[in-house]
Order: structure tokens, then C-alpha cells, then sequence
């Protein structure tokens, strides 16, 4: 993978494509050109290669257009040839009931050597049968960074909303957390409404507000760098959540019948990642419903020693 002219993961979102067989890793992946409707326009022809290569000649295209706005402490445009970047990076995607479409969410991050600063949550609506994106929007913006609780991502249909799930570290140990929060946001299962700020509500001990700083944790106990969420239900198992509680790739499981919870522990276990150095450490632990079988877990994550996206089984 790429980070503008060096390896790494960062820069922005790609996306591939390859047969998906349940239990098995797919290898030779190819990259779709960038989409109709971004910013980029028409992309070159993509290489093919195991890990999402694309060869020497050019770095990966990107799904989304680098998001306007960002801003630097100070009020400086966020751009500033190897030392600030803006993009926005994928922080989920689900299906629709009924739709032909892919939603995908997505965090607009202002990036230097030191810090990652998110300004803005955004969604957008991919048609694999026309490689297109459509609808495009940002319901939350601010250029100081968002609150943790509209930093959003794991989109989830269920009974007729869309819920999405946001995660902070309190308390950092060294290398690891030690203690935060998973704060859970719903919105009607509907474009005009999830394009709409006013229509969120987060989940409180007590129910429902529409004041994102009420919202309370849903994880008993948890500390997370980041969590990962996603519906499993065809394997019988629910919604899994992967919270990853260290920088060197320490994790654990979650498991509940519906968002809200409860929530219960379903295991734990450490991704074999090594090297990497400040932010550029083990990260992107991500579940795949599509590629776990009943007997195992499909898990995702980057690996710094290499540069690789890499894949493991767990068993449940």
C-alpha cells in the first residue's frame, strides 16, 4: 500500500474487488477504478496482485475525493506538501434493506506527523452495478475537531434505523488503553434523515436524546482505541463488535442480539503485528461477515512491520 510517496495506510480510501468465499482470503485482489461522481475522475487501469499491489508506476486511486475545508491549528488550509494532509477515510459500510446500494461512512481527518484531527462525518452511497457514488453528505462538521460522540462509524440496519457507533480512549496506558467509552447514535433508516443532523439521537442509561454529550457507554468496561461492528446474524451470531485495546494488536470480542446491548464478552487475542513507531502502529482491525464461516471469524488489520493489510481466523 501507499502513503502519498512512501508505503503505508493512510492517505485516503481505496477500494477492491475479488471473489469472496467464505473462509478464505482473498488474494488477487484488482482495483476499481475510481467511481463516477468524485472528485478524481477517470482512473487509469488498475493492476492486479495479491495484498491490493498496484505495481510501482502509480499509487492507489482514491474511492473519495480529499474533503474541503480542514483545517490546522490556527486556521491554516490543511495542506502542506509532507507535513499535513486532508482526507477522508472509511469508517464502515452496510447494506440497506431492500436498496441496491452500499452506504458507506466515512470520517474527514486533517493528518500531520504528530496528530490526526477529525473535522467531519460523512456518508456517501456506492452502486456497484454502475461503480457511481450518489448522495453525498456531511451531517457533522467543526473545524476545532468533532466531539468523540458524532465521530461515527460501524453502520448498522436494524428495526427500522440505521445505528452507528463511536468510540474514545479515556485513560491511556502505555501502549494500551485503559479505559474509555462506546457511544451509540441512531437515525431513521432513511436518506433524508441520516443526511439530517437534527434527526440523531444517542442512547442514554435512560433512553434516547438528541444532545450528543449525553450519550453514555453501551460496553461495560471498555477500553478502546477503536471498535469495529458489524451483523453476523446469517452465522448465528449476532452483532460482533472488535475492540482493539492496544497499539500492538491486542483485541477483544463482543457479542449482542441487538445495538443497544447488553453487550458480553466472546473472547480476546492479540493480531500478530510488529514495527511501526507514534501513529503509525498496528491498526484497522475489521471483521468481514461476508468472507467468517460459522466456525471461525474473519479478521483484518494492517501490519506497519510490512506494510501489509493482512487476515486471520479466529475461532468463535
Amino acid at each position: 500500500m501507499w502513503t502519498g510517496t512512501r508505503p503505508g495506510l493512510w492517505l485516503g480510501a481505496t477500494a477492491a474487488t475479488a471473489p469472496a468465499v467464505p473462509g478464505r482470503v482473498p488474494t488477487a485482489l484488482t482495483e476499481l477504478p475510481a467511481p463516477s461522481g468524485t472528485a478524481h475522475g477517470p482512473a487509469p487501469a488498475a493492476d492486479t496482485g495479491a495484498d491490493t499491489d498496484t505495481g510501482a508506476a502509480r499509487p492507489p486511486q482514491g474511492l473519495l475525493g480529499p474533503p474541503p475545508g480542514l483545517v490546522l491549528p490556527g486556521g491554516r488550509p490543511c495542506h502542506v506538501p509532507g507535513t499535513a494532509y486532508s482526507a477522508s477515510w472509511v469508517s464502515g459500510a452496510a447494506l440497506p434493506p431492500g436498496a441496491d446500494t452500499v452506504l458507506i461512512t466515512y470520517t474527514d481527518v486533517c493528518v500531520t506527523a504528530a496528530s490526526i484531527s477529525t473535522q467531519g462525518f460523512g456518508m456517501v452511497e456506492y452502486r456497484p452495478a454502475r461503480n457511481a457514488l450518489t448522495g453525498r453528505a456531511r451531517p457533522f462538521t467543526a473545524p476545532g475537531g468533532l466531539p468523540f460522540q458524532q465521530n461515527l462509524g460501524s453502520p448498522v440496519f436494524a428495526a427500522g434505523h440505521l445505528y452507528l457507533f463511536a468510540a474514545v480512549c479515556d485513560a491511556h496506558g502505555f501502549g494500551a488503553c485503559a479505559g474509555g467509552r462506546v457511544a451509540l447514535a441512531r437515525v431513521r433508516a432513511d436518506p433524508a434523515a441520516w443526511r439530517d443532523p437534527a434527526a440523531y439521537e444517542y442512547r442514554t442509561a435512560a433512553g434516547w436524546t438528541r444532545d450528543a454529550f449525553q450519550a453514555a457507554g453501551v460496553v461495560p468496561g471498555a477500553a478502546p482505541y477503536a471498535v469495529h461492528v458489524a451483523d453476523y446474524a446469517r452465522l448465528g451470531r449476532g452483532l460482533v463488535m472488535i475492540e482493539q485495546t492496544g497499539l500492538g494488536g491486542r483485541y477483544r470480542l463482543w457479542r449482542a442480539a441487538a445495538p443497544e446491548g447488553p453487550w458480553r464478552p466472546a473472547g480476546e487475542g492479540t493480531v500478530g503485528c510488529s514495527g511501526g513507531t507514534g501513529l503509525d502502529q498496528c491498526r484497522a482491525l475489521i471483521g468481514h461477515p461476508g468472507l467468517s464461516t460459522r466456525g471461525a471469524l474473519l479478521l483484518s488489520y494492517y501490519d506497519p512491520a510490512d506494510d501489509h493489510v493482512r487476515v486471520r481466523a479466529v475461532p468463535w
